[in-house]
């Protein structure tokens, strides 16, 4: 292999451009994005408001206040960060909060009882609360929302768990043993486990009954696939496993299998993307029928707002086979009919022992 030779030039010769492109253009380098966003997240959970040049400056992240100043413009370009209002000096806030962040500012800038041009009154009992303009303007754009964009839209959108709340028993003797902190003022004794991002509270009684609640309201499970049959399946099977560890039962003596656990509560929800100004209208409608508990609300769902629909359950069943019946529900009809066929039958027998004895 040749190597290059490097050409002298003549003391009468111009350096070509690109070499001096070479020697004298510094490329311009940007903070990483993810310190940026990591910094925004902080400072708003600290301080409630968004980072400004001055926080870049104080953290290192930037030498003066023109390389702040484009950074965080960069940041911004590539939706890393964002700036709902103008403000002094620019506040820019962590785009991964976005529906959070929206619904705090909003709160806060909420006018009461503002006077302008009123418009004809909703049809909607359950929307007309205030007879404000504004609050007016408002419930037409939800009842909009709601009737010409969410309901279309729900028979796609994937169904979801969450605020699961679990049953099951242990030996008496562990209530005495643990040295826990009794839960909201009652007898129980209280301890917390976060497992992934789900926080799984559970409550001992001294009968020997486990309650466990597993909100992940902001994280539900998805009830589609067969990955999320797994997934769910495996979840209950990691809040075991936990429980066994608290109570150091290593050879699973104490602690019984998930298939004998039992689902007292749960909300079965689904979730629509809608715009941050929802969050101006605090939306919240509940409707019973019977023994079945609907709720409509806005919810903040990290940089996202949905409208979130969900159905309040009590199966009172054996938590796997609530969760299987949800996979499965052809099987689940399929049982039914069996059962009622098996009755059937029994009362079939009965009256063909009665014919074949008559009193």
């Amino acid at each position: 292999m040749k190597a290059s030779t490097n050409i002298p030039l003549e003391s009468d010769q111009n350096i070509p451009l690109t070499l001096v492109g070479q020697s004298f253009v510094k490329r311009r380098r940007y903070t990483r994005s993810d310190e940026i966003s990591v910094l925004a997240i902080n400072h708003y959970r600290k301080t409630g408001k968004g980072i400004i040049f001055e926080d870049l400056l104080s953290s290192g992240l930037a030498p003066h206040k023109d390389q702040a100043q484009t950074t965080l413009k960069y940041c911004l370009e590539r939706k890393v960060l964002f700036t709902p209002e103008n403000t002094r000096p620019q506040q820019y806030y962590p785009t991964c909060l976005k529906s959070e962040v929206m619904k705090r500012i909003m709160a806060k800038n909420t006018p009461i009882d503002p006077t302008g041009v009123g418009i004809l009154p909703m049809t909607h009992s359950y929307l007309s609360s205030s007879k404000s303009p504004l609050s007016q303007c408002l419930q037409h754009m939800v009842v909009h929302t709601l009737e010409g964009y969410v309901l279309p839209l729900l028979p796609q959108a994937p169904l979801f768990i969450h605020n699961m709340h679990l049953k099951t028993k242990v030996l008496p003797e562990c209530y005495l043993q643990l040295d826990l902190p009794y839960y909201k003022g009652n007898k129980g004794k209280h301890y917390t486990e976060i497992i992934g991002r789900t926080r799984v509270d559970y409550v001992f009684y001294s009968k020997g009954t486990v309650d466990i609640h597993a909100s992940c309201s902001n994280n539900s499970y998805k009830l589609e696939t067969e990955e999320d049959h797994f997934r769910i399946i495996e979840f209950f099977g990691q809040i075991r496993a936990a429980l066994i560890n608290l109570l150091n039962d290593k050879h699973e003596r104490i602690v019984d299998d998930v298939l004998e656990w039992e689902l007292t509560e749960c909300d079965i929800n689904k979730d629509i993307k809608v715009s941050d100004l929802l969050h101006f209208s605090a939306i919240k409608v509940q409707v019973k029928h019977l023994n079945h508990l609907f709720s409509i609300y806005i919810k903040s769902m990290a940089k996202d707002t949905v409208c979130r629909v969900e159905e309040r359950k009590h199966p009172n069943q054996s938590a796997i086979d609530f969760i299987n019946d949800v996979f499965n529900p052809i099987e689940r009809v399929e049982r039914r009919i069996a059962e009622y066929g098996n009755k059937l039958s029994k009362i079939h027998n009965i009256l063909v022992e009665k014919n074949d004895h008559p009193i």
